[in-house]
């Protein structure tokens, strides 16, 4: 049970933004710390080592004194920015950073009614599981660091919760989250990505970000199937199985179809 404060109506809405608004800016200042710390890092830029030394620099040094000194600068700043984070979760909120799993009995449901959700201070279950299922695709295929706008999947909760559906089927409500989720465009800079994965089957990369997290919680609906498989690999088996039909979803969540998408996903549920 949570001791965070709730806030009831549009005053509650609007307080849940600003919240993630401000989590998002350390976010954001944090993804540049990161970026700076590979400055002096040739390989991580893009660009060829020295051939041969010059004053006071080796061969495989960084372009001057100044990059190298603002790289180490930014290293200690991502440490102690790490550090800091990691200690305020664990005094204040345990459980902060955990993904909230697929394989729990009915977290479609449970996450479809939390796109209503007014706490101020807590990551309604919707932001929570797509912004950190998010974490773990990027993580699996992409190269660090990446930038996910929690503001922005909120945006898409609160489009949802506008035009709230109490009756929807899972794949009804899976449908316009995707929807949802693609306009909102919550990944904002991803790393350098795998061609040869799942995310590289789109031209928009939040379709297949969205695709395998939502479709996750259909398959993963009655349970964990095996002992052996974690979230992480879960996503992986999803993002196999769906990677062949990702250009379709792609193009109707463009034409904005959701009575097509709706019948994918029904035809890809009844593969699993």
């Amino acid at each position: 049970m949570s001791i965070l404060p709730r806030i009831p109506g549009s005053l509650g809405s609007h307080a849940v933004s600003v919240a993630a608004s401000a989590r998002d800016g350390l976010r954001a200042a944090h993804y540049f710390v990161q970026e700076l710390a590979t400055s002096d890092d040739p390989d991580a830029q893009g660009q060829k080592k020295r051939k041969r030394p010059t004053w006071l620099l080796p061969a495989d040094a960084p372009t001057s004194l100044l990059t190298g000194f603002i790289a180490q600068n930014a290293r200690i700043a991502d440490k102690v920015m790490n550090w800091s984070s990691d200690a305020a979760a664990a005094l204040l909120a345990p459980d902060w950073r955990v993904l909230p799993s697929p394989f729990n009995r009915n977290m479609m449901g449970e996450i479809a009614a939390a796109i209503t959700s007014q706490s101020f201070t807590a990551n309604a279950l919707f932001n929570a599981y797509f912004y950190r299922a998010a974490l773990h695709i990027l993580g699996r295929y992409a190269k660090p660091p990446f930038l996910v706008l929690e503001n922005r999947i909120d945006a898409a909760r609160r489009t949802l919760a506008a035009a709230e559906q109490a009756d929807a089927s899972d794949v009804a409500f899976l449908a316009r989250a995707l929807i949802a989720l693609v306009r909102a465009a919550p990944i904002a800079e991803a790393g350098e990505i795998d061609p040869k994965s799942v995310l590289a089957k789109t031209k928009d990369l939040n379709v297949s970000v969205a695709a395998v997290a939502g479709i996750a919680l259909l398959f993963g609906d009655q349970g964990k199937p095996t002992d052996e498989i974690d979230e992480d690999k879960f996503f992986a088996i999803v993002g196999a199985l769906i990677a062949p039909r990702l250009t379709t979803i792609e193009q109707l969540i463009t034409r904005d179809d959701v009575k097509k998408l709706e019948a994918e996903l029904a035809a890809i549920k009844a593969l699993y």
